[in-house]
């Protein structure tokens, strides 16, 4: 393994400039911009990222040497405590972004002081929905990694590169033993992970790992129907989106590069699955033309345990709310432009770019 993470640190620094698939390029950033002096939704967008960044500069990086989230009810001490270190995380994206609308250096040195006590201070064990909390940093050093002093970058790289190699070693090891979780939830999760770390260090060998197993998640997690394992197994459209939100983020990616070949989205298996078949499954649902009781025949224990813990959303019966999908479907709209009149129909309001995902959909075009 330390093999592969010098020689991803050697191709990285040695590599000519690629433009940023994971975050944005410098074109589009003078969209973005260009968006912010002209759009007054887009220009508040900016505003509270510009609040956030302005409090973070006198904020102490509080990293957590592990995150834990996967299987711990709310209320546990451990929960609680990754909740307050995953604060950073959106510290973090609002310093990159803001330094990079401005060009002021106090942003970026102190994107560069977070990034780094992260890199040096967090310890990856290859739980995908522990690592699933890392998108916005990973997002935020793509954002900025060429301006990056040396040594940040290096250690960054080399922590992003244990990021993804453990979580395909625990892939490995959840394919060898037969555990659902290297082709359930988890899995999609992982492949969002893995991918935005690939593109983030221009890992070729990730890359090409990502898009194996992207299609091979396509082909065992989504059902010929638009349903989704996950949906079957937890009997809940909460898994479904936690199915197929990573996977957009991942399409994205792919679609973004073009190295995948045909539209990642639209991509179908052998079986039939597709993910543009598995969102247009969930607008029903999202639109209130269908209702789902959620969790009611789960098979999972852990859903009853969260059940039993008071928490919302997880007693069985409790119905499906179309707000959960707003994320899926502002997703979307990056492949399908008719997302957003189903969107504008959920918050009732024709609004252009109603959430900043919206927005970065527009100037990722």
């Amino acid at each position: 393994m330390k093999k592969l993470i010098l020689f991803s640190i050697f191709c990285f620094l040695c590599s000519a400039s690629k433009a940023q698939v994971v975050s944005l390029s410098t074109a589009e950033l003078t969209k973005l911009k260009d968006l912010i002096n002209s759009d007054s939704k887009v220009e508040m967008y900016s505003i509270d990222l510009l609040l956030t960044a302005n409090a973070s500069l006198t904020a102490t990086p509080n990293p957590a040497d592990t995150i834990l989230t996967e299987g711990i009810l709310q209320g546990d001490p451990r929960k609680i405590k990754t909740a307050k270190c995953l604060e950073d995380m959106q510290k973090i994206y609002a310093l990159a972004f803001v330094y990079k609308i401005t060009g002021d250096k106090k942003y970026l040195d102190k994107t560069s002081e977070f990034l780094l006590v992260w890199a040096q201070r967090n310890q990856p064990q290859g739980n995908p929905i522990n690592d699933t909390n890392l998108d916005r940093i990973i997002f935020a050093y793509d954002l900025v990694k060429s301006d990056l002093a040396t040594d940040v970058n290096s250690a960054v790289i080399n922590w992003l590169s244990k990021v993804a190699l453990q979580e395909i070693k625990t892939y490995n090891e959840k394919v060898k033993s037969k555990s659902a979780t290297y082709f359930n939830n988890w899995n999609s999760h992982r492949i969002k992970e893995v991918a935005e770390v690939a593109w983030a260090i221009n890992d070729e060998q990730l890359k090409t790992w990502v898009i194996e197993n992207y299609k091979k998640q396509i082909s065992k997690n989504l059902m010929p129907d638009g349903s989704s394992h996950d949906f079957h197994e937890r009997d809940a459209l909460h898994y479904h989106i936690y199915d197929v939100d990573p996977l957009m983020v991942a399409a994205t990616i792919l679609k973004r590069d073009g190295k995948f070949g045909e539209n990642p989205y639209s991509y179908k298996s052998p079986e039939g699955n597709s993910l543009k078949n598995s969102v247009d499954w969930l607008v029903p649902f999202f639109t209130g033309e269908k209702t789902h009781a959620e969790f009611v025949n789960s098979k999972a224990a852990f859903d009853k345990k969260r059940a039993a813990n008071g928490e919302k959303g997880y007693i069985a019966g409790t119905l499906f709310k179309p707000q959960e999908a707003k994320t899926s479907i502002a997703l979307a709209n990056y492949f399908d432009k008719e997302m957003l009149t189903f969107y504008q129909a959920n918050i009732n309001a024709k609004l252009k770019y109603p959430s900043w995902q919206f927005v970065l959909n527009e100037v990722k075009k």
